[in-house]
């Protein structure tokens, strides 16, 4: 059986804040209110500033759910226990700890019993808390019906904002799951859950470590020993936090055993990966607009096999097309089943062994 967990380089961390958008998008979390008592990220940072000037340094250090062998937060749950002996909060087979959105009650005993939370973080030294707690009787996506400049001297309110756009979050991105919702619901205390939705839909990583792109963050099943993560932990060489005020455990210390270990330190000369830019090559798409299929059109300089790939405007991948043919220098062409995509707007990409070719492809029905 799988156990999950995740291991972050803070070397290789850059600070770029990608993980954090690609959360918010892939899950609809709220964007915090003025004052609000919950941050609705699930995945944050502690960032920490030090010295004197001028010589000052910073640290920053990403944080999400430990998902902890001995979970406070399941042990604080007062919900009533199901037939399975599980409240709300309980522990998958692979070691996830998951929340159940019809079975929670609101107490917020998560919170007040996680040493990673904070039941009202307005109020809290900490920096952030992996449980937020959507309020009884917002509205999901409550600061958008705001109607005070998100910006103090700005020219916007976020109604005005929603009517210019013509769509209100938090439904851009549609899954399903058996316990926990893609729209926010009210009265419910939330955090990560790994994006078991993707675990269960067959993808192998969550979405922070799919847009990261340092590859500072490494999801797997740490009980298969030749899994990444198993191989970057094998040294022991790693940490794990003790709080939510970003110190980590002595030695020896295991804590409520968080599944969370950060590699490395966090140095402003990361160690990231350089990544030089190919230069991109236009794909002749068409027809584009199209409905039920569409031809992917490129120009080869040299013979190689070709791969497809169509993301949708988050950036998930969304088709993925490859053959076993080998084409030719100069034009080439595919046809492409695109009946199952819904309308909208999609990113073409397509890699040959050494090059990389790209346009829009817009979708209706």
């Amino acid at each position: 059986m799988a156990k999950y967990g995740m291991a972050i380089d803070l070397s290789k961390c850059v600070g770029c804040g990608a993980c954090a958008i690609a959360c918010k998008t892939e899950n609809n979390t709220q964007h915090q209110v003025e004052s609000g008592k919950s941050t609705f990220n699930w995945c944050d940072f502690v960032n920490t500033l030090g010295g004197t000037f001028p010589n000052v340094n910073y640290r920053i250090l990403p944080v999400l759910c430990n998902h902890c062998d001995n979970a406070p937060c399941i042990a604080g749950c007062l919900a009533p226990v199901d037939g399975n002996g599980n409240r709300a909060l309980y522990k998958t087979a692979s070691g996830i700890t998951m929340r159940d959105d019809g079975r929670c009650i609101g107490c917020r005993q998560c919170m007040i019993n996680c040493p990673y939370s904070a039941e009202d973080i307005s109020s809290s030294s900490a920096q952030y808390s992996v449980n937020s707690f959507n309020e009884w009787g917002d509205t999901p996506q409550v600061f958008w019906s705001g109607t005070s400049l998100i910006i103090t001297g700005g020219t916007s309110t976020p109604a005005e904002v929603v009517t210019a756009a013509t769509t209100t979050p938090p439904s851009m991105h549609d899954y399903t799951h058996p316990y926990y919702s893609n729209v926010r619901p009210e009265g419910v205390a939330e955090k990560c859950y790994f994006c078991e939705h993707r675990i269960l839909d067959g993808e192998t990583t969550t979405y922070c470590m799919a847009s990261c792109p340092t590859g500072a963050r490494v999801f797997g099943d740490m009980n298969d020993s030749g899994s990444e993560i198993s191989l970057l932990l094998a040294s022991g060489n790693y940490k794990r936090l003790k709080n939510n005020l970003g110190e980590f455990l002595e030695a020896g210390d295991n804590g409520t055993g968080p599944n969370v270990y950060y590699i490395n330190d966090f140095s402003y000369l990361t160690k990231a990966p350089v990544i030089t830019q190919a230069k991109v090559k236009k794909l002749n798409i068409y027809p584009n607009p199209a409905k039920e299929f569409t031809n992917i059109e490129f120009d080869l300089s040299e013979t190689s096999p070709v791969n497809l790939s169509i993301y949708d405007i988050t950036g998930r991948e969304v088709k993925q097309y490859s053959d076993n043919n080998i084409y030719t220098n100069g034009v080439g062409k595919i046809n492409v089943n695109i009946s199952d995509l819904k309308a909208g707007t999609y990113i073409c990409v397509l890699q040959s062994q050494n090059e990389k070719m790209s346009a829009n492809l817009l979708i209706t029905k």
